[in-house]
């Protein structure tokens, strides 16, 4: 570890993990899961307890909901939710899909807000996620939006296959001429999303907003292509409303 580094902070963090992967468990488990020894991780979780950021009863421990004070802090400082956060559930009220905004965090892609539209059922939580810009369709409406310099040492910094660098490379280019991108999903069945970046006033990208898994029917090809208007449009609403407010 580090020099820098707290190692019982570590520790706490490696508890909440655990407890995010498990949903509930005891002590042992958790010591288990992390490698290390009941006596600590109990005093971890007791510590964490008394903060409110675990529960526990009959000896089992969660994730407590004090949590959901970070969260909701952590969205009301992104600029781009606070201007898009009503744009979302517009769209996702009129394509009856699931909308999604994605901010950058260093060189990763976080699902910071989605909106599920009355009478959808959504199988995965998708809020939350993170990967790096490349490997996430908002990483990559993000990236499409930086100068071509830029773009290439964040794709660089994650991808280490020089033919999948320039794949990436000329999808994004792609993108910043339709300022759109479309994933298709993993069987064929489908889009898997449709997002487009949002930008400041200077073209600097600060998220990206689109749909996931939206519904095309037997009109696949025009239904994406209004999917894609829909989309840009409400990027371009969010990123002129940043722009009043700068």
């Amino acid at each position: 570890m580090p020099a820098d580094r707290v190692s019982a902070t570590v520790t706490s963090i490696a508890v909440l993990e655990s407890l995010r992967r498990q949903g509930t468990a005891g002590v042992t488990a958790v010591a288990d899961d992390i490698g290390g020894s009941k006596a600590n991780v109990h005093k971890h979780l007791a510590t964490l307890e008394d903060a409110h950021f675990v529960r526990s009863q009959d000896g089992e421990y969660q994730l407590a909901h004090r949590f959901l004070e970070f969260e909701l802090s952590a969205k009301r400082h992104e600029p781009v939710y606070r201007a898009g956060v009503d744009n979302l559930a517009k769209l996702a009220d009129v394509t009856g899909s699931t909308t999604v905004l994605v901010v950058q965090e260093g060189q990763e892609a976080v699902y910071l807000h989605t909106v599920v539209p009355v009478g959808r059922v959504e199988t995965s939580a998708f809020e939350g996620k993170r990967a790096p810009l490349p490997d996430a369709p908002g990483g990559l409406a993000i990236l499409s939006s930086y100068p071509p310099g830029t773009r290439r040492s964040l794709v660089e910094a994650t991808v280490d296959d020089p033919d999948r660098v320039t794949e990436v490379l000329g999808r994004l280019d792609t993108a910043q001429r339709e300022s759109v991108i479309v994933t298709g999903s993993d069987d064929d069945s489908g889009l898997e999303e449709v997002i487009a970046p949002v930008t400041t006033d200077d073209g600097d990208p600060v998220g990206a907003v689109g749909l996931r898994n939206p519904t095309t029917d037997n009109e696949g090809p025009r239904i994406e292509t209004h999917l894609r208007k829909l989309v840009r449009n409400t990027a371009g609403t969010i990123s002129n409303r940043i722009a009043l407010t700068e």
